[in-house]
């Protein structure tokens, strides 16, 4: 049984580089099934299924559905998506795509529950395996939207050059996919390879030295401050024991619940006023340590030769 959606909306949700959206009002539309039924264990997908009758919400109680299987919490995982592959469970190269795609999901799910999380030997093999068929794939399409996921696959693969080549080729392309090319850039910039929510992000520059060549890459404070909600003030830092540079907001959203004022309290000042954001303590990411201060490398000496001056690098207009 396939629930019919009649509406539905992306409030909250999360956008993911791999083309993944999760949320609490986004339906889990399956296009691909296992059958489970243990005598069948067939695929198939959902447009070629025989629909035999259409029932409304209130009759899915019914005696006579008790043993329906309901598709709309179904979700097909890494085991059968590789078993749709092996036994070429697909008519042309897009039903391969679409297999292909939802098995990147799939492993990219481990990484969505838990950032930290790490591929065993044979799960890394897959994954490769898998990205690098599509990336052969997708190297013969030629709209910008699947251009711009080639290069999200050679990120997501390791192979940061050719993302930033593939990229750059379509530098001057606006509008479609923007924010997500900007993104994509950035992470292929410090070389991280794993699936990112696109929302999550912060987009980057460069600045380089022109005595030494030393780079530094942080958040580029133009974009983090015209996103950020009341201007939380994103501003770099350097850290005093271990030269660390890094990019923090100076306020934060305050982790204590809304609470209102009572009358008295407001009369003779016994609480102090809830604030949605309040000061960050800003520390190093790398030693943990406060003994910080701002750094501006616009302004400010190398932080390796403290002789040159750092240059900021456009990676795009």
């Amino acid at each position: 049984m396939n629930h019919v959606i009649g509406s539905s909306n992306t409030f909250n949700s999360h956008y993911y580089s791999d083309g993944h959206l999760e949320g609490q009002f986004i339906p889990n539309r399956p296009s691909i099934v296992k059958c489970n039924n243990s005598d069948c264990g067939k695929f198939f997908n959902i447009t070629d299924a025989i629909k035999i009758e259409q029932i409304d919400e209130y009759e899915i109680d019914a005696p006579e559905w008790k043993d329906v299987f309901n598709l709309s919490n179904y979700i097909i995982g890494v085991k059968e998506l590789e078993e749709a592959l092996q036994i070429r469970f697909y008519k042309d190269e897009n039903e391969e795509i679409a297999i292909r795609t939802l098995l990147l999901r799939r492993y990219n799910d481990k990484y969505r529950k838990d950032e930290n999380y790490q591929f065993s030997p044979s799960e890394s093999e897959s994954f490769n395996r898998n990205l690098i068929r599509l990336i052969r794939i997708y190297e013969r399409r030629t709209s910008i939207e699947e251009i711009l996921f080639l290069a999200e696959l050679y990120r997501e693969n390791g192979d940061f050059n050719s993302c930033i080549l593939i990229l750059d080729e379509i530098s001057a392309e606006k509008g479609t996919g923007r924010n997500l090319y900007e993104k994509i850039y950035s992470q292929a910039k410090v070389k991280d390879s794993k699936v990112f929510d696109v929302n999550g992000i912060a987009v980057k520059m460069e600045y380089k030295c022109s005595n030494c060549g030393d780079s530094l890459i942080l958040f580029d404070l133009d974009w983090a401050n015209s996103i950020s909600e009341h201007l939380m003030g994103y501003k770099h830092f350097i850290c005093k024991n271990d030269s660390t540079v890094f990019s923090a907001p100076l306020k934060v959203l305050n982790p204590v619940n809304y609470y209102g004022l009572n009358f008295f309290q407001k009369l003779f000042k016994t609480k102090e006023p809830y604030s949605k954001f309040i000061a960050n303590n800003i520390t190093c990411p790398k030693c943990e340590g406060e003994k910080v201060e701002v750094f501006n490398p616009e302004l400010q000496c190398c932080i390796q030769c403290n002789n040159g001056k750092y240059e900021t690098i456009k990676w795009f207009d």
